[in-house]
């Protein structure tokens, strides 16, 4: 798919989200925790990759940068919804 230093195809974020993931250095590891403030825009990061990825197969899906960094967003909302679960 893309590589680190430009944002997914097809995906539809704004710049703000372009610059986030930038300063994250587009890796699922380095996405921080969700919270009250930004599960709005946690959500509509994440809705964005997927759609970018749709036509994947699950397993392309997985092992895309999209799929890993659409997948950290999605834990971290969990995280938020479940902080016990830690």
């Amino acid at each position: 798919m893309s590589d680190a230093a430009n944002p997914p195809p097809g995906a539809d974020l704004t710049q703000a989200d372009q610059d986030w993931f930038a300063a994250h250095h587009w890796d699922a590891a380095a996405i921080p925790p969700a919270n009250a403030d930004n599960a709005d825009d946690y959500r509509r990061r994440e809705a964005a990759l997927n759609a970018a990825i749709a036509h994947l197969s699950v397993t392309e899906r997985g092992e895309s940068r999209e799929g890993r960094l659409a997948a950290a967003l999605g834990a971290r909302l969990a995280d938020l919804r479940d902080p016990e679960d830690d």
